[in-house]
């Protein structure tokens, strides 16, 4: 099985040209794919549906959007009638096997005074996989600052392991006075392996990343529980710099650096048998992020 997390900023590449189609041709091929800035409404992008753009070229996928920063884009028009739309931004999944439930967690955002302070979140999709089913996160964390972010890490590891308690996104079968409003449905699954894959806009060793990551060996190994996450790269064995984002000239930064990442629950663990960059990927500023895993 073969995922992809990629944080495509709307379709903009390298080259400063929007161009969504050739961000998505990246991804093509994945079993599952999270994608991050992904956008409805935007002047920048071209007042687009990006979510139903990105569906209509990939149409063998099951997909869900999940908007955690949405504002009013609406106008009224000539005649006097309201134009109802939402200017949203958010992150979305997609896979080959349908996505069974989803949830939208708006995650911790600070009252900053200088640069863009944005709503940022985690989208979760429960995904039918064949042998068993997967809960997986599309996540896009704060560029803004550290101490965000660690909020956000924090609050997000806290939301996943409540679902342990919290069971599928509904339970039972049968509603009151005898009702049956799941349409004969059973409840959905509610799986605790899980893969995390997203834009976590932050370095290796950071109080945000130890947030999220249990994986430093211990004295006689590595330990790994089910309600823990560890680092695919690390996993994987490869060693190298596992960059993801390139300087340019929006971000003149001295070389390239980690900042996406594919975290797996301690169950997936021993399932990671490869990760890599896709170093040759034009449609975006950052690179996307790719895991194998022995399933």
């Amino acid at each position: 099985m073969r995922l992809v997390g990629y944080n495509i900023q709307y379709g903009v590449g390298r080259d400063g040209r929007l161009d969504l189609a050739r961000a998505i041709r990246a991804v093509a091929g994945a079993d599952i794919v999270a994608l991050q800035e992904v956008e409805r409404n935007w002047p920048k992008s071209g007042m687009a549906d990006q979510p139903a753009e990105i569906a209509a070229l990939l149409p063998d996928y099951y997909w869900v959007y999940g908007p955690f920063f949405d504002v009013d884009a609406s106008r009224r028009g000539a005649d006097g009638r309201i134009e109802n739309r939402r200017r949203q931004h958010g992150t979305m999944l997609l896979a080959r096997w349908p996505i069974r439930s989803a949830r939208i967690f708006p995650l911790p955002k600070l009252d900053n005074t200088n640069g863009l302070g944005f709503q940022m979140g985690a989208l979760e999709g429960v995904i039918e996989a064949p042998g068993r089913p997967l809960r997986v996160y599309a996540v896009h964390l704060s560029s803004h600052g550290s101490e965000e972010r660690r909020l956000q890490a924090e609050a997000l590891m806290r939301l996943w392991r409540a679902t342990a308690n919290e069971g599928g996104a509904w339970s039972g079968e049968v509603g009151l006075a005898g009702v049956d409003w799941s349409a004969g449905e059973t409840p959905p699954p509610s799986p605790t392996d899980t893969i995390m894959l997203g834009d976590f806009n932050t370095r290796p060793g950071t109080p945000e990343y130890r947030a999220l990551v249990a994986d430093e060996p211990a004295l006689h190994g590595r330990a790994f529980y089910r309600l823990s996450l560890a680092d695919s790269w690390l996993l994987a064995g490869d060693g190298g710099p596992g960059a993801t984002f390139p300087p340019s000239a929006a971000y003149p930064i001295p070389e390239a650096i980690r900042i996406d990442y594919g975290f797996v629950s301690g169950g997936l663990a021993g399932a990671v048998t490869r990760a890599w960059v896709d170093g040759a990927a034009e449609g975006s500023d950052h690179q996307p992020y790719w895991i194998e895993l022995a399933i």
